[in-house]
């Protein structure tokens, strides 16, 4: 599978999604199907970490088609409905400026709680400052 889903640490309270280079839109869709069953059954909230820092690839290789902007939509609002936050470790200065452009246009992606970081380190070290462990 070309998108990897774990658990960071025992706590189970932080999700890491790992791209790998190549991944497909039905590794997508597996992806955030299974995000959101643990999610809508979770006690707590879930926080959530996407990994594209080993670089990725849009399936097609073309992010502005019809079929991308809509899956990118669905990858932007990973685990709508919940409330955790969510990092984005890795992503390009492209990947950045059309989660930009789909807050000004969807209010899920607006609502979102997003933030883009460098690295696996930052990403945790920005969750500990937000992401309450006594909830």
């Amino acid at each position: 599978m070309g998108i990897q889903l774990e658990w960071d640490y025992e706590a189970q309270r932080t999700l890491i999604c790992a791209f790998e280079r190549e991944w497909t839109w039905d590794d997508l869709y597996a992806t955030t199907d299974k995000v959101k069953a643990i999610t809508d059954n979770a006690p707590q909230t879930i926080a959530a970490i996407l990994d594209m820092s080993g670089g990725i690839t849009i399936p097609g290789g073309n992010f502005f088609s019809p079929t991308a902007l809509e899956n990118a939509k669905r990858l932007l609002t990973l685990g709508e409905g919940g409330t955790g936050p969510v990092v984005i470790v890795g992503a390009t200065g492209l990947i950045k400026m059309v989660y930009e452009a789909f807050k000004g246009m969807d209010r899920r992606a607006s609502a979102a709680n997003i933030t883009f970081v460098d690295t696996l380190e930052d990403a945790r070290a920005h969750l500990a400052k937000v992401h309450s462990t006594d909830q």
